[in-house]
């Protein structure tokens, strides 16, 4: 028995359809951001600058000493958050946006959870900024535990329970039974 047929019977029939376009898009991806997108900076620098200005908007709303210097947000003359690629939320909205594809479900469901959810992602993401920097301000002894553990729990709870709401059935309305 081949790989490819050991591969068929260990996947059940009706998980097929997902894995197969999991497989694309991840092939997809990898080639498209590895060898076009990342070496041109597209769209990392331009989302990175979008929370850096959004996370400066809101923290605009509580300090009034706040400056940036290239990545950086200064904070009362300090150097508070550097927003890293790693950190624009680009991986975890591909994720987001990826898995959603992978389901079987009609356009406009599709669209609206796409759309929906990025702008979750992309607010939570400024919130988590601003408070990371706010955070460096005031106690910077926890910014660490909060950025790498605590942040990173909220967010991906938040993209589980899209998926989660996006798994379930829609209710049809009584017109439509």
């Amino acid at each position: 028995m081949s790989f490819v047929d050991k591969t068929k019977k260990a996947i059940p029939e009706n998980i097929r359809p997902f894995v197969i376009r999991a497989v694309i898009l991840i092939i997809a991806w990898e080639l498209l951001y590895n060898f076009i997108l990342r070496p041109s900076g597209i769209p990392d620098d331009q989302l990175t600058r979008i929370v850096q200005v959004g996370a400066m908007k809101l923290l605009s709303l509580f300090y009034t000493d706040i400056s940036e210097d290239g990545n950086v947000i200064v904070l009362n003359g300090s150097r508070a958050v550097s927003i890293a690629r790693q950190c624009n939320g680009l991986e975890l909205i591909v994720l987001y946006l990826g898995f959603i594809f992978c389901l079987p479900t009609n356009a406009k469901r599709m669209i609206t959870f796409g759309v929906v959810g990025v702008l979750v992602i992309y607010i939570l993401n400024i919130i988590r900024t601003a408070l990371l920097a706010a955070m460096y301000d005031i106690n910077h002894s926890m910014t660490e535990f909060a950025h790498h553990y605590v942040f990173k729990i909220i967010i991906y709870a938040v993209v589980f329970l899209g998926w989660v709401l996006y798994m379930k059935k829609p209710k049809q309305d009584a017109a439509t039974k």
